[in-house]
């Protein structure tokens, strides 16, 4: 029986090695019941349609439909991984305290007005103290005992009226009762040195937190620099960045207890790594001790 190129219709092709030793590729046809005026496009459409009615896919569209079911298979599974990764619980930045612990808590800050041969050694003009919710236990200005040559008004908001007013408290009353206040105490504040030294007298290393001296807030030495210690940085750089705290406004002279509320501020924030800083700090000065 002879059939006409749309009598037949192409069903797989196979390599067969000749005698000659080359490959040959062999089209092996089947019969299929079409008649000649049926053409192989026509043939090709049918089967489609058949398909469709049954409930498949023709078989041009199968890559199609795979692609987009692999593409919604890969959205639902990133989906159920998204949901079912675990949340990691985010350390608590501040710590967590009792009223009892808050009471241990106190911001100390100071302000300056300068004695002496062109007013470079400081003498204490104004004191503050605040406690852990930020509650004002000490606000007062110092009488000054020698003479002042250098206010320093435009930074510290200090004139002659203040520190002569009768509601000024003398030099050595006020040290007293500071040093009373901060015993046992953990001491909060920035550049405490300074206020210390001033003051006349110190504080023990392990209930100090000074935002001055801290790691994290310190910024990295300048390459062109000799030194490559991290350095201090200034308080009111640290408000702004750290709290979003506009202090210290240029023009404006600061305040103690603006300063000393934002020092306090900025322990908080960091306060759960920085205690632990301090309890490892402890630790290894008692072992070193009993070596």
């Amino acid at each position: 029986m002879s059939y006409t190129p749309h009598d037949v219709v192409r069903e797989k092709d196979r390599l067969l090695f000749t005698p000659r030793g080359k490959w040959v590729q062999i089209v092996i046809y089947t019969e299929k019941c079409i008649s000649p005026k049926t053409t192989l496009d026509q043939f090709t459409q049918t089967k489609k349609e058949k398909q469709i009615k049954k409930g498949r896919q023709p078989k041009s569209s199968k890559g199609k439909g795979k692609t987009h079911n692999n593409q919604q298979k890969k959205n639902t599974k990133g989906k159920k991984n998204k949901s079912t990764k675990k949340q990691t619980p985010k350390t608590p930045v501040e710590q967590e305290l009792t009223l009892e612990e808050e009471g241990r808590y106190v911001a100390l800050d100071c302000e300056f007005v300068g004695v002496g041969p062109g007013g470079y050694e400081s003498a204490l003009a104004r004191v503050s103290l605040v406690d852990y919710n930020n509650a004002i236990l000490l606000d007062t200005h110092v009488k000054v005992d020698t003479p002042v040559t250098d206010y320093r008004t435009f930074v510290s908001g200090i004139t002659e009226e203040h520190i002569q007013s009768d509601t000024a408290m003398d030099a050595d009353k006020c040290t007293t009762l500071v040093a009373k206040m901060l015993k046992g105490k953990i001491l909060v504040g920035h550049g405490l040195k300074n206020d210390l030294d001033v003051l006349g007298f110190t504080h023990p290393w392990c209930d100090t937190r000074d935002t001055a001296k801290y790691e994290p807030f310190l910024k990295k030495a300048k390459k062109n620099v000799l030194s490559t210690l991290p350095m201090p940085r200034k308080l009111k750089d640290l408000a702004l960045t750290k709290l979003g705290r506009e202090i210290q406004k240029v023009g404006e002279s600061h305040c103690s207890i603006e300063d000393a509320i934002a020092a306090l501020d900025l322990y908080k924030k960091a306060s759960v790594k920085w205690e632990d800083t301090m309890k490892y700090k402890a630790n290894r000065t008692r072992e070193i001790n009993c070596q």
